[in-house]
């Protein structure tokens, strides 16, 4: 399977949280730990819910990972997905680019 045809599967994301360890403490968090998505990417989802915290402690080297939720996105979050992936080559391929610091 070719990169185009990983990146149009529908992929598996995970909602979680970890403790904060910013110092001082960060405003934004809630009861002492922050709360993120990200997209999972080796089957770890086919493990369970320990193993896909295991996975984010330690390519994420974060303490505390407590899992929230794992979730397949749908075909509408794919596509949103797609489209921005798409719109992003079609600015670079212009030369408009995310470093460019605004100045477009």
């Amino acid at each position: 399977m070719d990169r185009n045809e990983l990146l149009a599967k529908n992929r598996w994301k995970v909602r979680y949280s970890y403790t904060c360890t910013c110092d001082p403490t960060c405003y934004y968090e809630k009861d002492g730990r922050h709360t993120t998505t990200t997209f999972l990417n080796g089957g770890e989802q086919d493990q369970g819910t320990e193993a896909v915290a295991d996975h984010l402690a330690q390519f994420h080297k974060q303490e505390g990972v407590k899992v929230e939720e794992v979730w397949q996105e749908t075909d509408a979050e794919r596509d949103a997905r797609i489209a921005a992936r798409q719109r992003e080559a079609a600015d670079e391929a212009r030369g408009i680019w995310w470093g460019m610091g605004g100045a477009n």
